[in-house]
Order: C-alpha cells, then sequence, then structure tokens
C-alpha cells in the first residue's frame, strides 16, 4: 500500500513539474554541440487574432566563437506567422564567460485554430575565419489562436473616422522646391524672350523698330480686311469684331483715348470732345452699333451694310485724321511766326512727341 500510495505521489509530482515547464515554453533546441545552446521562449501557447505577441530567442556559444545571426530580411515566419518588428540584437556575457546573443521579434497571426510556431535557425561557428558553418534550431512551439471576444447585448457604436496625421516638412518640401523650380524657370524664359526682343548698340542704348503712325496702320489694316472678303464668305461676326478692332486701335493711338479697353458708348462719348465734322461722327457711331449688334445680339446684317461699314470706316479714319492735321496745324501756326526766321528750328524726336501730345490736348480743350 506505502508503495502504491509512493508511486502515485511522485506520477503527481511528474504531471505538476510538466504543466508548469509547458506553461512557459522555453524551448531548448538542437545544436551540433553540447556546448552551444539555442532557444526560443513565448509567454503563452494562447494568442488572440490580430493581436501581436513575442518570440524571445537566444543563443549561447562559448567566447570567441562566432554568430552569424539570421536578420530575418522576410516578413514572415510561416505562411501563417508574420514578423511586425524586431528588436536590436543584444550580446551580452555569462559567469563562465560564454557569449549570449539575444533578439525579440513581435509576431502576429490571422489564422484560428491550431498553428506551429517553426522551428528558427541560428547560425554560428568555432571563429569568424572558420568556413563549417553549423545551425542550431529552436524547437517548434505549438500555439493556438482564437478570435477576439465580441460582446452581441451591447449597443453599436459608430464607426471612428481616420485621424488625420500632421503634414511633416519632409512631406512638403519636394513641393515647395519644384514650386521655386518653376518660378525660376518662368523667370528664366521671360529673361530670354525679352533679351531676344530687346536690340541694344555699341553704346547700349535699346534699338527700337520702325513705330508705324496710327493712320498708316489703320489704313493699311483696313485694306488687308477687305481683301480677306470675311463677310462675303460667311464670316460676318470675324468681319465686324476686325472692322472695331482696327477703329479702337487708331482712335487710341492717333487721338490718345483709352478705346480699346472701352465699350462703343464710352468710346462715342470720349471722341466728342475732338469735335469732329456731323458726318465723320456719325459714319463711326453707325458703324459701330451695327458690329455690336452682329456681335452681341446676333443680328444678320445686309450685304449693302457689311460694305458700307468698311466704307464709312474708311472714310472716317481718312477725314478724322484730315480734321486732326488741320487742327495741329492752325495751333502750330502762331508758334512757328513767334520763332526768328534766322534761326529755324531744330527738332529732335523727343521735342516733336512733346509737341504732339500738347496740341492732342488743345485739340480735347478746344
Amino acid at each position: 500500500m506505502k508503495k502504491y500510495v509512493l508511486f502515485v505521489l511522485t506520477l503527481a509530482f511528474w504531471v505538476v513539474e510538466t504543466q508548469c515547464f509547458a506553461s512557459t515554453q522555453i524551448q531548448i533546441g538542437n545544436t551540433p554541440h553540447q556546448n552551444v545552446e539555442v532557444e526560443g521562449k513565448v509567454n503563452d501557447t494562447k494568442v488572440q487574432v490580430g493581436k501581436p505577441f513575442t518570440l524571445d530567442l537566444s543563443l549561447k556559444v562559448p567566447y570567441g566563437w562566432f554568430v552569424e545571426w539570421n536578420d530575418f530580411a522576410i516578413d514572415t515566419l510561416s505562411e501563417q506567422i508574420d514578423i511586425i518588428k524586431r528588436s536590436e540584437v543584444e550580446r551580452t556575457a555569462d559567469a563562465d564567460s560564454n557569449v549570449i546573443v539575444k533578439q525579440q521579434l513581435t509576431l502576429m497571426t490571422f489564422d484560428t485554430g491550431e498553428i506551429q510556431l517553426p522551428a528558427v535557425g541560428l547560425t554560428y561557428a568555432r571563429s569568424f575565419d572558420d568556413p563549417n558553418r553549423q545551425k542550431a534550431y529552436t524547437d517548434p512551439i505549438d500555439l493556438y489562436s482564437t478570435t477576439i471576444a465580441v460582446d452581441t447585448t451591447l449597443a453599436y457604436k459608430p464607426i471612428v473616422e481616420p485621424l488625420a496625421a500632421p503634414i511633416q516638412m519632409k512631406e512638403v518640401f519636394p513641393w515647395v522646391l519644384a514650386a521655386l523650380l518653376l518660378v525660376l524657370v518662368g523667370i528664366g524664359i521671360w529673361l530670354l524672350l525679352k533679351r531676344r526682343k530687346t536690340r541694344v548698340d555699341e553704346n547700349g542704348n535699346i534699338v527700337r523698330g520702325p513705330v508705324i503712325p496710327p493712320y498708316d496702320k489703320a489704313v493699311t489694316d483696313l485694306e488687308n480686311l477687305r481683301q480677306q472678303k470675311l463677310w462675303q464668305s460667311g464670316k460676318v461676326k470675324e468681319y465686324y469684331s476686325s472692322l472695331t478692332d482696327i477703329a479702337r486701335e487708331y482712335i487710341e493711338g492717333q487721338f490718345g483715348v483709352n478705346a480699346v479697353e472701352m465699350t462703343t458708348d464710352d468710346i462715342l462719348e470720349e471722341v466728342k470732345p475732338l469735335h469732329f465734322s456731323k458726318e465723320t461722327y456719325d459714319k463711326l457711331k453707325e458703324t459701330m452699333e451695327v458690329a455690336d449688334l452682329v456681335k452681341f445680339a446676333k443680328y444678320s446684317s445686309s450685304n449693302l451694310e457689311s460694305e458700307n461699314a468698311m466704307n464709312h470706316m474708311t472714310e472716317f479714319v481718312n477725314e478724322s485724321y484730315e480734321q486732326y492735321q488741320s487742327t495741329l496745324s492752325s495751333s502750330a501756326s502762331p508758334q512757328m511766326e513767334s520763332m526768328s526766321p534766322s534761326a529755324p528750328p531744330q527738332m529732335n524726336d523727343a521735342d516733336s512727341e512733346t509737341q504732339s501730345a500738347t496740341m492732342k490736348k488743345e485739340v480735347k480743350d478746344a
């Protein structure tokens, strides 16, 4: 009876010791040398889906031996287990002058049920120059993966919106640099085009091309427009747009009225102080008003109206220029008489422009 009780107690003690050892899951692996120990350890064999758990690896070798640690270049240990984090590799020494190399891997699984943590091989040699590399393997560890418990009795909660990550300088810097480069390229192109357009003589003075007088330009443009025969080919709107553009540029260049930026009513109001004859003024007024109807009111002008528009605009340019020249001559006569006949005046371009501007002001003030 005593032997039977002793046997039962011994068996019970062995079972308890085995369970305690299994709960810590310290796996002493297989090594080719007795003085080399490899170890793989997890805190618990029960893990949850999507929840990280750790695997502590260690390899103990005699002092002076070489350890070629596994860098775990891939992100998986097996098809069921992923590596999400690697700690730094630590090297320490024990009381017997053995070198202990350690590293902790943070793992995660998305499978449920029984899964196995595979054996991990760690490489070592007697020395760095020893070509005979050996591997010590940890023992596989059986794990059981469970899902996260969900309390279905609780009320549903709203989905949490994604948190906005703060903008970092390294994210903004490439865009700022690209914008600055784009601005610099634009400035460079602008300066290059400006340099091409601007010619400078040997003294550094800007050489300007010949300036076509507004009257000559208007007459030439009207003749070119007549030769294009736009309204005869059905392009009535383009015809009247070109015709009024010529008139606006002529009025602005010849009389100093900002006609290009004005409406028809504003132009007609601004040219009144120039004291054109009624017939000349009416030709401009009639042509501009018909052009506005065609461009903005979809008015279909007749062939006679289109032909008259060209004739009236040509007559307006010629008559207004003649009246303008006549006004300049009458304004310049008293000034010429007051000058000494023995010393004829020498006028440069700047004086001529100044006098022309003065005469334009006198015409408006008249």
